[in-house]
């Protein structure tokens, strides 16, 4: 039959593989395989039999997808274990597939991990469903779709040879350039040399003449009586050595200086060698102290670094602020960035009636959100709440509002420098990512205004820390502070405690003596501790599924579903990591632009969830009558997930995400922190650290996808191909353009989570919810597919996840 006829006789019966088999090959004979994988991307379903299961396969490898047609041959006989056809087939599919080989660099994959990826490339091709159940209707399975191009091999062969062809020529160049270099430098040193030894002049010693004087000379020589002249007595000076303190009324500190002798000049020469470039000399009439250190200037600006890991030391910043320059202007600055984002932040007088977590008539959050809902994770309470009342009481204070990637300490910047002010104090942790290019331009924005920046640290010098030294606080003949930590010794504010060196070391020591056992096992899904998973009473249960490696319950009328690890023997272990979905509603109108969005409401289902073993399908209305449906189809060990949303009407941002959450290994009340690991009285900030460090998630970041995310992953601190992040080490953003992640280590038990996304084209987006996380504080990866939309599902874009 001709092409033709073989496409119509499809069209009458679109479910018959023999027949879409027949036109796959006649079109792959004329050369026609983009055609050819159309058609097969339009067969959706497959009956439950053999049969059609391998006339499928046939049709996948006829366009060249082995690999699919391998699985669907599993399944054919998963079906009829006995169909012979199925299983001539397979033994010829097994030696069509190539083995392709993969150039992996040190940057690419760990030694670690070298064993696990060959283990996987030797797995067999798994069916892509199991046998039916008794009881369980037959009914067809959707495939996925085939998403390759024919012309990738060509296309990777020659990106592969290209590579090596710029790795030769980089080197060949290195090598000459190296040899050249060389070889100037030391004709150069030879040249020096030589005109230094033929130039200098020799050394010719002074001929000194000597002669007696004649007998008349010395008769004519007259004694001369010289005046002598009286000097008065002087003040005797005290040679002993003086223990010099540098005082200041207005400061609580007192630091004393090296020992120096006193010197008989009553001319003070105003020289001293400090790290600035001003070398000492004061420029203006007077010098203030802060935390005993000299400050040149009568205005002084203050931008505060406001995130978690600065919070405990803020109301001491403050409080030494205001003995030396009263009511200065202070700048609170959320993400001290500063990079080349032109969305620069705005900076907004701090009004204190305004200073509440939710907008009481709108039920958003306020840009205060954070002293209520981020600071306490990481700051003992009684700090943020003495940070609290300073915002409702110091006048003349100011907090900037913008996204996390906008250059905020910037903005803080232009608007100090619009009070006239004459030095700027910066206080920070100095972790926030900084260009040095635009660092630069700041440094002499600052310079041309001839306003001295001084940057103090909270604990530890950085690597940012000394970008800002070198292009700001030398630039404008400022200098760079001792850490506020190595001042805050024998004074009044030793309260000041847990971020000291000593102290974290004696609470690591203590935690050796506690009752931790990483990956404590219990019998019961829920649990009596606050911190346990309780589902919600407006929740129902749909369905419970359970594997040797998990077990997973899905509520309804949202879509919604915990997945509980397991050990070895079948106990829990941890909360669960929860699947939900996503929906922001914008209010055009509310007053505050930056403080618009809050979560969208559910209204109702438009039909009762439907699932048939292998898949569930959640059909939700949301507020504003949009649908948002979630697809979920079930696997061995995990399940994928997808979902289509309609868009707002009225063109507003809702960004409609699904996505998996990663559980808490510790949850914080009152300054401790208590989990299933820990013993009862709970621990301290430090000691979950401690125990939790082991753990660890991997991103893998794809190379090819450089261009697209390499400024977001550098301003968060990640980098291309895998990064390895233990479980408390800061992560100032989490990554987006995720190709995959795992999650694995002790508190996880035997497990491995493992998510990524189905399609080349999409990639994962990694969460928190605000900035400057540690991983066992909780995190998600997310699907987002921005403003689409499509009404169908697809496949081949979900998120897939493993528990291993």
């Amino acid at each position: 039959m001709s092409i033709p006829d073989l496409t119509q006789s499809l069209a009458a019966d679109p479910t018959n593989w023999e027949r879409r088999l027949a036109l796959v090959q006649a079109l792959m004979a004329e050369g026609r395989h983009e055609a050819a994988v159309e058609v097969v991307n339009q067969g959706e379903a497959i009956p439950h039999e053999a049969a059609p299961w391998l006339a499928a396969a046939k049709t996948y490898a006829a366009v060249g997808a082995i690999e699919q047609a391998g699985s669907l041959v599993a399944t054919a006989l998963e079906i009829d274990p006995d169909f012979a056809p199925a299983k001539s087939y397979q033994a010829e599919l097994a030696s069509l597939a190539p083995q392709i080989p993969v150039a992996l660099t040190a940057e690419d994959v760990d030694d670690e991990d070298a064993s696990a990826l060959q283990a996987s490339s030797a797995k067999a091709s798994a069916p892509l469903v199991r046998k039916a159940a008794e009881g369980v209707a037959d009914t067809p399975i959707t495939l996925p779709k085939v998403a390759f191009s024919n012309h990738e091999m060509e296309a990777l062969k020659e990106a592969e040879e290209a590579a090596k062809q710029r790795r030769e020529a980089t080197i060949r160049r290195d090598k000459f350039n190296s040899l050249t270099i060389t070889v100037l430098v030391h004709i150069g040193i030879f040249v020096a040399l030589t005109l230094y030894v033929t130039q200098t002049p020799p050394r010719v010693p002074p001929q000194i003449v000597a002669s007696s004087a004649t007998q008349q000379q010395e008769e004519m020589i007259e004694n001369v009586k010289m005046d002598k002249p009286t000097l008065e007595p002087t003040t005797a000076v005290n040679s002993s050595i003086a223990d010099i303190i540098s005082v200041n009324a207005t400061s609580s500190f007192s630091v004393s200086s090296v020992d120096v002798p006193v010197a008989d000049m009553a001319v003070q020469t105003g020289m001293q060698f400090n790290p600035s470039m001003s070398l000492g000399m004061p420029t203006s009439t007077a010098s203030k102290m802060m935390f005993g250190q000299p400050m040149e200037g009568e205005v002084l600006g203050v931008i505060l670094d406001v995130s978690g890991s600065m919070a405990e030391f803020l109301p001491v910043v403050v409080r030494e602020v205001d003995k030396n320059f009263k009511d200065s202007p202070v700048v609170y600055v959320r993400n001290m960035l500063i990079s080349n984002d032109n969305r620069e932040g705005e900076v907004r007088l701090i009004v204190p009636e305004e200073v509440v977590a939710y907008d009481p008539v709108y039920k958003t959050r306020t840009p205060y959100w954070f002293l209520w809902h981020d600071l306490p994770r990481k700051a003992p309470q009684r700090y943020v709440d003495r940070l609290i009342e300073t915002f409702k009481t110091r006048p003349n204070q100011f907090l900037t509002v913008a996204r996390w990637e906008g250059s905020s300490t910037i903005s803080a910047v232009n608007m100090l420098m619009e009070e006239k002010i004459d030095s700027l104090y910066i206080f920070s942790d100095f972790e926030d990512f900084i260009d040095e290019d635009i660092a630069a331009e700041l440094g002499q924005k600052l310079g041309r205004r001839k306003i001295r920046t001084y940057v103090q640290p909270a604990e530890k010098s950085t690597d940012f820390l000394d970008v800002m030294t070198k292009k700001v606080a030398n630039k404008t003949l400022g200098r760079q502070m001792p850490a506020l930590v190595s001042l805050l010794r024998g004074t009044e504010e030793t309260e000041v405690t847990s971020l000291m060196k000593d102290n974290r070391e004696a609470d690591i020591a203590a935690l050796a003596s506690m009752n931790v056992k990483l990956a404590t096992p219990r019998t019961e899904i829920s649990d009596k501790p606050f911190y346990a998973f309780k589902p919600n009473a407006n929740w129902t249960e749909i369905h419970r599924l359970s594997e040797p490696e998990y077990d997973a319950i899905f509520y309804g009328p949202e879509a919604r579903v915990e997945i509980f690890l397991k050990n070895a023997e079948g106990q829990y272990i941890q909360n669960p990591i929860t699947f939900y979905y996503h929906s922001w509603k914008e209010i055009p109108d509310h007053p505050d632009p930056r403080y618009r969005l809050r979560t969208r409401k559910f209204l109702r289902l438009e039909e009762p969830p439907s699932f048939d073993g292998k898949e569930i399908i959640w059909k939700m209305v949301l507020e504003d009558e949009l649908k948002f449906r979630v697809h979920l189809y079930l696997g061995r060990k995990g399940m994928n997930a997808t979902y289509v949303a309609d868009p707002p009407k009225d063109g507003t941002y809702d960004s409609a995400h699904i996505y998996f959450r990663v559980p808490a290994l510790a949850t914080e009340n009152k300054d401790r922190y208590y989990g299933f690991d820990f013993p009862a009285e709970g621990l301290k900030l430090d000691q979950v650290r401690e125990a939790v460090k082991a753990n660890e998630v991997i991103f893998n970041l794809p190379r090819g996808e450089r261009d697209r995310f390499i400024k977001q992953w550098s301003i968060s601190g990640f980098d291309m191909g895998y990064n390895t992040r233990k479980y408390h080490e800061l992560i100032r953003q989490m990554p987006t353009g995720i190709r995959d992640v795992v999650v694995q280590g002790p508190s996880f038990g035997p497990r491995k989570f493992h998510a990524r996304t189905t399609s080349s084209k999409i990639f994962l987006n990694g969460g928190a919810g605000r900035a400057d996380i540690e991983p066992w504080e909780s995190y998600w990866f997310s699907l987002n597919r921005g403003r689409e939309e499509r009404t169908k599902f697809t496949k081949t874009e979900a998120i897939e996840i493993q528990i291993e």
